[in-house]
């Protein structure tokens, strides 16, 4: 195995020009196991305190003759904390999709459908925490059925993530040589480029996020009104660079391979973002069914391409 990886890494070095070997390099420093163990820790961490202090939070709404604002914000059902500790999770998540963006635009792909199945399981909980009838009177009523609709939608897209991730594994390809071209190697170090500035990106955006829920709680805590917005666009936002991503790996990857089946596989996965990112915007009941949409396209696109390549890969009798 070590024996491998140096004539790996012997033969990058042969046919990777510098500045791509540097950012290859510069890539393996981000994302190393060390630093993803340390986020992986963060995250845990976070999760955890999270957790309590929105327990702890709706204790003192329930408990409170006249509780702050800042404090009555926080509900009065102990199942909505549930949620709180899964915006910690998909943070990581994100950040284990850029990791493995320069793998293979399947593997992206299928992680990017990772994300939004935990959004609407995220949802859920959050759902709990609004239909509160179902939770004190023991009946159904108008407001379960978001409930219910995202607790199915999650469901599916669960089932949708293993059968796109069992069709990427059937796929049949082009033989693999044992040392990559020059324009592949550079192929990857430029998605590795990429993935270096979209992890970049990220933490701006959430720090960004971050600073506009702290102006919310302080301004709640001042003037004692005014509502605090929890639920931000930030996983909206992170779709919505994902389908410049994904445009801009298609463009690249012309570089390596412009076959027809390659680009219109990649160019219908791109489509696929784009109706994800549709429907998080999307209000009930049209978000759920947009995205098991969204899902159920890219499978059949990778169906039809895996034939595709299969037909051409046999001999004409």
């Amino acid at each position: 195995m070590a024996a491998t990886r140096k004539d790996d890494e012997q033969g990058k070095n042969r046919t990777m020009p510098g500045v791509w070997l540097r950012l290859d390099r510069a890539f393996d420093l981000i994302f190393s196991e060390t630093n993803k163990s340390a986020f992986r820790h963060l995250a845990i961490r976070l999760s955890i305190f999270g957790f309590g202090l929105h327990l702890v939070l709706i204790f003192l709404a329930r408990t409170l003759a006249h509780p702050p604002q800042v404090i009555a914000e926080a509900g009065q059902n102990y199942l909505t904390a549930i949620s709180t500790p899964f915006n910690f999770i998909l943070f990581y998540e994100v950040l284990t999709l850029i990791a493995a963006l320069p793998a293979s635009t399947t593997r992206s792909i299928a992680n990017q459908f990772e994300i939004v199945s935990l959004i609407f399981i995220r949802d859920v909980f959050r759902d709990i925490g609004k239909a509160g009838d179902l939770m004190t009177n023991h009946r159904l009523t108008m407001e379960t059925l978001p409930l219910f609709l995202d607790m199915w939608a999650g469901f599916l897209m669960f089932l949708l993530v293993t059968v796109f991730q069992h069709v990427a594994q059937r796929r049949t390809g082009a033989s693999v040589t044992s040392l990559p071209s020059r324009g592949t190697l550079r192929f990857i170090a430029q998605k590795r480029l990429v993935a270096a500035g979209l992890a970049t990106l990220l933490m701006g955006m959430a720090v960004y996020n971050l600073g506009l829920f702290a102006m919310a709680v302080g301004r709640a805590m001042i003037t004692g009104q005014g509502t605090i917005e929890t639920t931000t666009t930030f996983y909206n936002d992170v779709f919505t660079v994902m389908i410049f991503t994904d445009v801009l790996i298609l463009i690249l990857s012309l570089i390596v391979s412009g076959k027809y089946e390659m680009v219109f596989r990649n160019a219908a996965f791109v489509v696929s973002i784009i109706l994800i990112r549709f429907a998080l915007t999307e209000g009930y009941p049209y978000g759920a069914p947009l995205a098991l949409v969204a899902m159920v396209f890219g499978i059949l696109t990778l169906l039809v391409f895996n034939y595709h390549v299969r037909i051409n890969e046999s001999p004409f009798g």
